[in-house]
């Protein structure tokens, strides 16, 4: 399964009865789908535009918070949006490193 695909399962799963009450250790593994769909969509993106993916991770928090409100669509405490927010940059950071390049001007 694609990284789209298991943010759409994910999403489904996480779509659930309004006042469904999912701790944040439940959401993880949504936030590492949407990590790693999040790299996915920018390493084709780069490709499409043949520009090579080069350097350190280009997320930011911020995005990465938007990313989890867009996907998840439950209400979230700000605790919670930070920690999903964690672990969507860094399985993102991780998906990153293992196809970038190292920075040739460093």
């Amino acid at each position: 399964m694609d990284a789209a695909a298991a943010v759409a399962v994910a999403v489904a799963v996480a779509d659930g009865e309004p006042g469904a009450d999912m701790s944040s250790s439940d959401l993880q593994p949504v936030a590492i789908a949407i990590g790693e769909a999040w790299v996915s969509e920018l390493v084709r993106s780069l490709g499409s535009e043949d520009r090579e993916v080069v350097g350190a991770w280009p997320g930011t928090m911020s995005e990465a918070r938007m990313r989890i409100l867009a996907s998840i669509r439950m209400k979230l405490d700000m605790q919670q949006l930070d920690q999903l927010a964690r672990i969507a940059n860094l399985a993102a950071r991780r998906g990153w490193q293992e196809v970038s390049q190292a920075d040739p001007e460093r």
